[in-house]
């Protein structure tokens, strides 16, 4: 299932605007109207950023099936056609946000036909939307440890860390997302992370040792489950996979792209993004881990001296 900041995959594999109600008239405009056309969606972020950044930008109404979303220097006012009260104005920031957001649905849907229609607009019109917002992805192996606006919950007291990731983060905080090969796989913090952690920091020890010579790991969690074969090549790292289940069922696609190649610097500190956000939330929130091994060799790997309420 896709999930992003302000969007769900819904129950007939549609996208539903989950962000805050103050801002689901513009969601729907964008659901119903723009849709999953990647085109229509840089077309949109194009007109908004250009009126971000012209205060004489002169209003510019696109016509929908079912709104119309008039967008101007002083923001964006969207009408249904249908509803007379259906209406709202929202500042140029919010539909910037949520229209990138909404880009990074269509990237999880179909990653090779987002970033091809996003080559096509930027040859056509001599400039990428996108450009310094979000990179064209043309590596082989991405992490991207997610941000969101539901934070960590509080929590007293945990067994070690894995047990506080499973405590902190619910089921609406943002989750990570591994790109393999171009396609992005959600990893949710409270069921997957919380059950990689044991093999993660190890594995990332291995790699980073002088003379690593290989290694293989299987990953245990029911939404995420594969035996990686990681061997050194070329100065980087090849990775072989197995893929037994991953959450929206891609095991078939991800073993039609085969293996990943990145370099071992690269792979550490990919994952390391997740651990930092992990070490972070787990020293502001003072959580006391009976068993503190795991987050001590987290920071180790981090490479920060900050200290936190450890147990």
């Amino acid at each position: 299932m896709i999930r992003t900041q302000y969007y769900v995959q819904g129950p007939f594999g549609v996208p539903d605007f989950s962000g805050p109600a103050e801002l689901n008239i513009l969601g729907q405009w964008v659901t119903a109207d723009i849709q999953l056309v990647p085109l229509s969606v840089l077309e949109a972020i194009d007109l908004v950023a250009a009126a971000m950044a012209d205060p004489g930008f002169a209003p510019e109404d696109l016509d929908g099936n079912a709104h119309t979303a008039a967008i101007g220097p002083r923001g964006v006012r969207v009408e249904n056609h249908f509803v007379e009260h259906v209406q709202g104005e929202f500042t140029l920031d919010d539909a910037f946000r949520v229209l990138i957001d909404f880009w990074d649905y269509c990237r999880q849907a179909d990653p090779e036909e987002a970033d091809a229609y996003r080559r096509e607009y930027a040859d056509e019109y001599g400039r990428d939307p996108l450009a310094g917002i979000r990179d064209l992805q043309n590596t082989g192996f991405e992490i991207r440890e997610g941000r969101c606006a539901i934070g960590p919950r509080p929590v007293a007291g945990a067994a070690d860390l894995a047990d506080a990731v499973g405590e902190m983060y619910s089921c609406e905080a943002e989750d990570a997302v591994l790109v393999w090969n171009r396609l992005p796989i959600r990893l949710t913090y409270r069921y997957d992370i919380a059950v990689l952690l044991d093999d993660l920091v190890p594995l990332l020890e291995e790699v980073r040792r002088p003379g690593f010579s290989g290694t293989e790991v299987f990953w245990g969690s029911d939404t995420f489950r594969a035996e990686w074969k990681l061997t050194p090549e070329g100065g980087g790292l090849r990775i072989r996979a197995r893929w037994h289940s991953t959450l929206g069922n891609h095991e078939s696609s991800l073993t039609e792209r085969g293996d990943v190649t990145v370099g071992a610097k690269e792979f550490v500190g990919a994952w390391c993004k997740v651990l930092r956000r992990i070490v972070t939330d787990v020293e502001a929130g003072s959580v006391e881990l009976a068993d503190d091994g795991f987050l001590v060799r987290a920071k180790a790997l981090l490479g920060t001296t900050t200290t936190g309420a450890t147990g």
